[in-house]
């Protein structure tokens, strides 16, 4: 006899047959959390630690504080105004002061370890999907520890069709590495869009003055430059108007593939061809007395003779070692509190996917101040006007004694260790604390 379907379940069970992430919430508040709700967070400069390099300089804002609560703040000042969030949170590896939650550090054996990292990073983004504009994206630094959970967690909070890239970040190299049965040199770099129809990333230019597969030149090289052949058969999608027969310099005819019908066409029409044959852009040559036509693929100009530019999307392979971020750092702020800091290539890398020069960029994970220094760099390379909100703890000193004299020593110029001037990047600088209004 069949069971009777049982449509009497509970809503704790549906929800444990529901697609999705689930987690344990109870019990894992944060003090920060709570504060922020029965009271009102603001921010209060620190006047005697703000820069003005120049008065028509970009002023970008340090925020020292628990980043929910500075979040909190910029929920009400910034909703929508920012195009860039790079974040690169604890990993939650369970080793010794990675991750601090609500005042206590969570190693491997605490058994919510998984649930508070969730409930943790939950918070904090779905106030920064409110602060990204509908043009804006998110890249957050992550390792295998919680890449799984952070996927789930992001398709929850700015929907799994908002999803751009899962990119590889190889991260090490050489023989520097912790795993204990395969060598782990990588990690990851995810990106959600606000509102992916919206988003448009710059794509990159290919170098093909230098690439070896433009060999061959003819009378048009001065505005077509170097070329390579291309055949112009065809096997992909049939279609009858590409499948017609040309005639040869011999005054014979050939078929794409010498055969009529599927799958060969060619890859042009016979207007196409007609008219390629007449620019030289379509070259026929005979092989042991067979017969092939073939493209000239320029360097600079199209299929239409038209000067281009040759792009393509950005690769979701990367390569930012850890060990360039640690010397970026150290070299500026002598520390030993930031064992994997990010380099700044790879903020530069998401910087420059925006076309833009005058993005508004939010990391709230901000701690050595990578993304603020990256930001300067890149104002200074192309005269940008871009402007970097950071948000980070004080824990163990981190904002006053590597944070924010890293970023006073970018914007001012100093001299390294080895008496090399290294010259000012520019900026104005606004300091400030949280706190709650009385």
């Amino acid at each position: 006899m069949p069971t009777q379907k049982n449509n009497n379940l509970t809503d704790s069970h549906i929800l444990q047959q529901a697609y999705g992430l689930v987690w344990e919430q109870a019990g894992i508040d944060e003090t920060v959390v709570n504060d922020c709700t029965t009271k009102t967070p603001i921010i209060k400069a620190v006047k005697k630690l703000c820069i003005n390099s120049h008065s028509a300089h970009t002023e970008h804002l340090l925020i020292e504080g628990d980043n929910y609560h500075s979040l909190s703040v910029l929920a009400t000042t910034h909703q929508q105004q920012i195009d860039l969030i790079y974040i690169d949170p604890p990993y939650n590896t369970g080793r010794k002061n990675d991750f601090l939650y609500n005042d206590s550090y969570v190693d491997d054996n605490d058994s919510y370890k998984h649930s508070k990292w969730l409930a943790f990073m939950n918070r904090r983004l779905q106030i920064a999907a409110q602060l990204l504009k509908q043009t804006g994206a998110i890249f957050i630094s992550i390792d295998d520890n919680e890449v799984a959970q952070l996927r789930l967690l992001c398709n929850k909070i700015f929907g799994e069709h908002n999803f751009v890239a899962q990119m590889i970040r190889k991260n090490k190299t050489g023989s520097g590495h912790d795993s204990a049965q395969i060598a782990i040199e990588f990690d990851y770099l995810l990106c959600y869009a606000k509102h992916k129809p919206s988003l448009v990333f710059a794509k990159e230019t290919l170098q093909v003055q230098s690439d070896t597969k433009y060999k061959l030149a003819d009378a048009h090289e001065p505005h077509r430059g170097k070329y390579y052949l291309r055949d112009l058969d065809y096997k992909g999608s049939y279609s009858p108007s590409l499948d017609y027969a040309l005639t040869v310099p011999d005054g014979s005819i050939i078929l794409s593939g010498n055969v009529s019908g599927k799958p060969n066409t060619w890859r042009w029409s016979k207007a196409k061809v007609a008219w390629g044959i007449a620019n030289d852009f379509v070259v026929f040559k005979q092989t042991k007395g067979i017969w092939k036509a073939y493209i000239k693929q320029y360097q600079y100009v199209d299929n239409e003779n038209k000067r281009r530019v040759r792009q393509l999307p950005y690769r979701a392979i990367l390569e930012y070692l850890n060990a360039q971020g640690s010397k970026e750092l150290n070299e500026i702020v002598p520390q030993n509190l930031f064992r994997f800091p990010k380099p700044m290539g790879l903020v530069q890398f998401c910087i420059n996917l925006f076309k833009q020069k005058n993005i508004m960029v939010l990391d709230f994970f901000a701690g050595s101040g990578t993304t603020g220094h990256a930001v300067l760099k890149a104002n200074k390379e192309d005269d940008g006007n871009r402007q970097f909100i950071l948000c980070t703890n004080n824990e163990n000193d981190i904002c006053t004694s590597i944070t924010y004299p890293r970023l006073a020593k970018a914007i001012k110029g100093y001299t390294n260790d080895n008496n090399k001037v290294i010259p000012a990047l520019g900026g104005n600088l606004a300091y400030y604390k949280t706190g709650f209004l009385k």
